[in-house]
């Protein structure tokens, strides 16, 4: 153990932080808390930390974070050994990239990765959970993208939208009935364009026609 601890200290670590934009409320940790839980465990450890990262771009989709792409390339030249992160989801949410860590991981190109929520081992079951706690990372991404198209769909169908509809009210459930008089001028106007009238003739008929959007403050 000793030994592994001297290799550790050893090191050139980079700390990758990256921002959830895959949980819509918002819960996991921000960058500036990513970044000073991963310090404290470097200090724990004694882990040598050179560089500090941050990434704004989501996980989910491959090749679309030009700031994981800098540091895999600078693992490649021998710029870092590891990586220290605060979670594996944060380092890879898609197959391809979860992949490439794992096999920079096999061919000793990455010689450790750290995580504040995460036991690493460069071993078979070290790898074996790792490769388990990415395809979990992608499995939430894939369920929420999943669940929020389901909720926008039904919502359509339920006639609900957060988006303001002219000539129409919403009700005390969220959804949208035609606003009588309102609802026929808006009609109308859209007949009109489709005639081929221009935007001030539709304009000048809505305004002639006493037609007034309310907003709420």
């Amino acid at each position: 153990d000793d030994e592994n601890q001297v290799d550790f200290k050893s090191l050139k670590y980079v700390l990758y932080a990256r921002k959830s934009t895959d949980d819509p409320q918002r819960q996991l940790r921000s960058i500036p808390d990513q970044i000073d839980e991963c310090k404290k465990l470097a200090e724990r450890l004694g882990l040598n930390i050179i560089d500090i990262l941050e990434e704004k771009k989501s996980a989910k989709i491959p090749r679309r974070r030009p700031v994981f792409d800098s540091m895999i390339q600078a693992i490649e030249k021998g710029q870092y050994d590891a990586i220290l992160a605060w979670h594996p989801d944060r380092l890879a949410r898609n197959a391809l990239e979860a992949g490439v860590l794992i096999e920079m991981v096999d061919e000793e190109i990455i010689q450790d990765l750290k995580f504040v929520t995460h036991h690493f081992s460069p071993d078979a079951n070290g790898k074996m959970l790792l490769g388990m706690a990415f395809v979990l990372s992608k499995q939430y991404s894939d369920k929420l993208s999943q669940d929020v198209t389901r909720g926008v769909r039904r919502r359509h169908r339920e006639g609900k939208t957060p988006i303001f509809k002219h000539g129409y009210l919403r009700d005390e459930n969220g959804i949208y009935r035609p606003d009588g008089e309102k609802f026929d001028l808006i009609k109308d106007a859209w007949l009109m364009r489709a005639n081929n009238q221009s935007l001030e003739e539709v304009a000048k008929y809505l305004n002639e026609n006493n037609y007034f959007r309310l907003i709420k403050g």
